[in-house]
């Protein structure tokens, strides 16, 4: 929409029963900051952390927290400074993020598969002026950091005298607790992908994150977890679902395993060795687990929720997952300009008598609004698909230095998403595709997820990316673009064969190319536009 035209949006019609705003009152809630306090008063000696390299108690992780601000203090940092974390998952991340929540100090999360260049972006932009980093990016640093005017301070997480489990590990007697921050100050700013351009800033108050933890644990599906269940997280945590997973843990006070090693048989092992009872994966992962115990003699873990986001899981691969694994499974979906969750599928959902049900991703939690919108801002009837908007209390404050990329996005309270989907009667939300995304083949919209949900159930395929690719004589056509199970294949006729019992002609795959292995984020979600990039005219097959 044009500027001038969003001085009023419509009303939504259709919106979640539980969209009413929520309101918690900042005296009967538990801040993010707090956290390992209030877990160091319930299970003082209760490991808060059991990741690769160590095991941290809820006390040793309150004490990390706080020396961590005190080093900050001492380093001249004050609230609304920036400083930056580039690494694998780590305990020691922890530390580092609750004592620049109890300083005011913005932390910014990195991906450590970022190139130098990136890194170097993300850096300036942001004007960190500490740098935590693995050692086994010290060159990467060094790269990224070359040639900046005002290059932050390197400090190495270990393995040197002025290194950050240094400075948590010694000294003398426990830092006193820094005033409370502005809880509408920014707390952290997290770096989108860049797949649109420069990757962006997203601000995130101390409100909002604190307040997305609360809103997600307070599902009623949610009322079965106990004291003595514990996590497992492989996400990283420079990732919101990563990290939001992380914090559930530990609103919860229990204990938390965190691996930067995501291969199917080191998670089993973990499973199997720490006794853990939840865990949150990305479908692509627990389609690995799968296949890893399809391969192996031992049972499935006992578990008794397996939680998924980052995008949707195939009903096919849904059922067998939950006939292998026998336990419940819960769908997130969010993003990071909402601080996390916006809807949640609990596991009564996850019956696959219902398959309809399956392909939605839920309904929106509490305090959510959602609104499916046409083209011009106006909201489409129930099972009408358009862009999905969202309005929250949980909401960014805005893009870091960029009030144009805000402004196109945050309109009258309400968050373009530039998702596609529909809502149902009900309330239960369906995803299409990224508005983007879409393709238009001979006049005919087709959603790529749609033509990837069919052609995954075909025992060929291991994983699918569609997407459009110019034709002279359809305008864009349909291109699978696969990844086969070893040893196996299929041709473009058997794959149309296969995929007309599921979906419609027009939506049909012209085009068949292949991929050794499709590319992936560093929380295992396809990249599509990495994808469409990587693929020429010149398909290996074709229809006319």
């Amino acid at each position: 929409m044009p500027v001038e035209e969003r001085q009023t949006l419509e009303t939504p019609t259709i919106m979640s029963p539980a969209a009413n705003p929520i309101l918690i009152d900042p005296k009967h809630m538990l801040w993010i900051a707090d956290y390992p306090s209030h877990g160091r008063q319930r299970f003082p000696t209760r490991p808060a952390i059991v990741s690769d390299e160590e095991t941290m108690s809820y006390t040793e992780l309150d004490q990390h927290s706080n020396r961590f601000a005190a080093t900050l203090a001492a380093r001249g940092l004050r609230a609304g400074d920036r400083i930056a974390y580039l690494g694998k998952n780590n305990a020691l991340f922890f530390p580092v993020f609750f004592g620049c929540l109890r300083s005011g100090v913005v932390l910014v999360p990195i991906n450590f598969r970022c190139s130098a260049a990136e890194i170097r972006f993300i850096l300036e932009n942001s004007g960190s002026r500490l740098l935590i980093f693995d050692r086994e990016l010290r060159e990467t640093v060094h790269q990224a950091v070359a040639g900046l005017a005002e290059a932050p301070t390197p400090l190495p997480l270990e393995g040197e005298e002025d290194s950050l489990r240094r400075l948590l590990t010694t000294g003398g007697e426990e830092a006193p607790r820094p005033a409370a921050a502005d809880p509408d100050a920014c707390a952290l700013l997290m770096y989108t992908s860049g797949t649109t351009g420069v990757p962006k800033g997203v601000m995130l108050s101390h409100r909002a994150i604190s307040l997305a933890r609360h809103v997600e644990v307070g599902v009623p599906a949610w009322a079965d977890w106990t004291d003595d269940d514990v996590i497992l997280s492989a996400m990283p945590n420079f990732h919101v679902g990563g990290l939001s997973w992380m914090l559930i843990g530990m609103l919860r006070s229990v204990t938390c395993v965190l691996t930067a090693n995501a291969s199917p048989a080191h998670l089993l092992s973990l499973t199997r060795r720490h006794a853990v009872t939840r865990t949150f994966m990305v479908p692509t992962v627990v389609r690995a687990l799968l296949e890893e115990l399809t391969r192996s003699t031992e049972p499935a873990p006992q578990l008794k929720t397996i939680y998924y986001g980052a995008s949707t899981m195939d009903v096919a691969l849904l059922s067998r997952c939950i006939a292998t694994f026998g336990c419940g499974f819960a769908q997130f979906f969010g993003m990071t300009e909402n601080s996390g969750t916006v809807t949640f599928l609990p596991p009564v959902d996850h019956d696959a008598s219902r398959p309809g049900r399956l392909r939605s991703v839920g309904k929106a939690l509490a305090g959510m609004e959602l609104a499916v919108r046409d083209a011009s801002g106006k909201v489409q009837e129930a099972g009408v698909p358009g862009e999905l908007w969202v309005r929250s209390p949980t909401m960014m404050l805005g893009y870091w230095k960029r009030p144009d990329a805000t402004a196109e996005v945050l309109i009258d309270g309400w968050y373009r998403t530039g998702d596609g989907g529909q809502l149902d009667a009900d309330g239960y939300l369906y995803l299409t595709d990224r508005i983007k995304d879409m393709i238009i083949s001979g006049g005919e919209n087709v959603y790529p997820v749609e033509v990837e949900q069919a052609l995954r159930q075909h025992p060929a395929i291991r994983d699918v990316v569609v997407i459009g690719m110019p034709d002279p004589v359809w305008g864009e056509a349909i291109t699978a673009v696969v990844e086969w199970h070893e040893g196996q294949t299929a041709s473009l006729d058997d794959l149309r064969a296969f995929a007309r019992q599921h979906i419609a002609g027009y939506k049909l795959p012209k085009r068949l190319r292949t991929m050794p292995s499709l590319p992936r984020t560093a929380t295992g979600k396809l990249r599509r536009g990495e994808v469409r990039k990587s693929m020429k005219e010149t398909a290996d097959d074709a229809i006319g």
